[in-house]
């Protein structure tokens, strides 16, 4: 039984690469969410638009364990929300799941706990 789950597992993960599937890796972020300077953190709330929102949808697609893909279309609605809302009680932000992309949010957007990582799936 544990040669077939590891064996499966194995072929899923060589599947997903192969795919392109999103890795929790500082590169792929970099690579890929370059919206904005990732030292430009703004506040971001729900009905914000702009390039701070794509970060933040980038970010949550290639470092949360989220099980949703989210749009990056810069437009902070409820599929966002949700999103963020999972990072936040995941991680067990500071201010808890409000849906404000603040400091605390930022921070485990590119660093989330090991539990509420891509990796962790």
């Amino acid at each position: 039984m544990r040669t077939f789950v590891r064996s499966t597992a194995v072929l899923a993960v060589g599947a997903a690469l192969l795919i392109g599937a999103p890795t929790a890796n500082a590169s792929a972020a970099e690579t890929n969410c370059n919206y904005i300077d990732d030292a430009a953190r703004p506040t971001v709330n729900p009905g914000s638009t702009g390039n701070a929102v794509s970060q933040v949808q980038c970010l949550v697609n290639f470092y949360s364990a989220y099980p949703n893909w989210l749009e990056e279309d810069g437009s902070y609605g409820a599929r966002t929300l949700a999103g963020v809302h999972w990072v936040q009680t995941c991680n067990e932000t500071v201010g808890g799941a409000d849906g404000i992309v603040g400091p605390s949010t930022w921070s485990r957007l590119y660093a989330p706990k090991d539990a509420c990582a891509i990796s962790a799936l």
